[in-house]
């Protein structure tokens, strides 16, 4: 429909603006971190929009923890960049990375609003109900062996970052640099909650489980993508060893950093992964499972009966969510 055109669109938009900005934030690494960081937030949002593109029925909703905590990690950027212009303001250009600062707030804000008040039964391809239902009960499993070998992946690379991240912060000491708060960062980003929640719900695919997998990933996926952004300035300097010769300890820091990038990209891209096949998950038990969409028939069964006194009202949790979400992107 006209409002799924219209989301990827704005999506699309996104990419472009975190991808102009990543560019710029490596070629002042120092005075536009924060413009990294930013950018890197809103990939995860920009990616799911194919997914979404791709699927039958609309799951934009079911993306709506993800495109809130990306909003909130671009408005810390944000924050971060009033701080820094407030300690050094002469040290910092206030002109173009704003504006591109405040198009990602401006599409992210849009991004929850949009979702937010999508309803499940927009985007719908027509078709015939009783054959989609059949081929859907037929084909709907579980992605556990995925899932599986996305958390055994991902526990590898995170005790690889936690001790990279410990070598960093040793080798800091030797190299001048405002690397040291950072480095707990990474340590921290690094852990494995979504990793060790996959194999859970792998092992017990719960509609439960599948909810809080959904969460934990959504939430960590745009801060591994914020961190491994930031480490980006890595590759220029890995690109500079080469114009240099003997290599000292400062290049062989830059080396580190570089596959502290990689590793934090591969451990955001297997969550964004596991957040996408969860959705995909979800929205196809909705189609032929009853008990998928227990509780918006009780909704529906509550906003039906009649009160005989008159002082009870119909209170809708989900409009009441999304109307909070609303007002706080507003």
């Amino acid at each position: 429909s006209y409002k799924c055109i219209s989301f990827v669109a704005l999506q699309t938009c996104l990419l472009i603006t975190s991808g102009f900005s990543l560019y710029l934030g490596n070629i002042f690494p120092s005075e536009m971190d924060y413009l990294r960081c930013a950018a890197g937030s809103c990939i995860p949002s920009a990616v799911v929009s194919f997914a979404i593109a791709r699927n039958k029925i609309n799951v934009i909703p079911n993306f709506q923890i993800l495109f809130v905590s990306t909003f909130a990690v671009t408005t810390t950027c944000l924050i971060w960049f009033g701080c820094k212009l407030v300690l050094n303001p002469s040290a910092i250009n206030i002109n173009f990375n704003l504006i591109l600062l405040i198009l990602l707030e401006i599409f992210m804000a849009t991004t929850v609003i949009i979702s937010a008040r999508s309803t499940e039964d927009c985007c719908t391809r027509k078709k015939n109900t009783a054959y989609d239902n059949t081929i859907v009960s037929s084909n709907v499993s579980f992605p556990t062996r995925v899932l599986k070998s996305y958390s055994v992946i991902e526990v590898i690379i995170g005790i690889s970052s936690v001790f990279g991240g410990i070598i960093a912060l040793n080798m800091d000491v030797l190299v001048s640099g405002p690397y040291l708060s950072v480095t707990f960062f990474w340590i921290l980003v690094a852990c494995f909650p979504s990793a060790i929640a996959s194999h859970v719900a792998a092992e017990y695919p719960s509609k439960c489980l599948v909810e809080v997998l959904i969460a934990i990933s959504s939430v960590t996926s745009p801060l591994l993508f914020t961190a491994s952004a930031y480490l980006s300035f890595s590759i220029m300097q890995v690109v500079d060893i080469f114009k240099t010769y003997p290599p000292a300890v400062k290049q062989s820091y830059d080396v580190l950093l570089l596959l502290l990038m990689l590793m934090l990209l591969i451990q955001a891209c297997l969550t964004i992964g596991t957040v996408i096949q969860c959705v995909n998950y979800k929205a196809k038990m909705k189609r032929h499972d009853s008990s998928w969409t227990a509780s918006q028939v009780i909704k529906q069964d509550y906003r039906t009966t009649e009160v005989p006194n008159n002082t009870l009202k119909d209170f809708d949790k989900d409009k009441a969510w999304k109307a909070v979400v609303v007002q706080m992107a507003q």
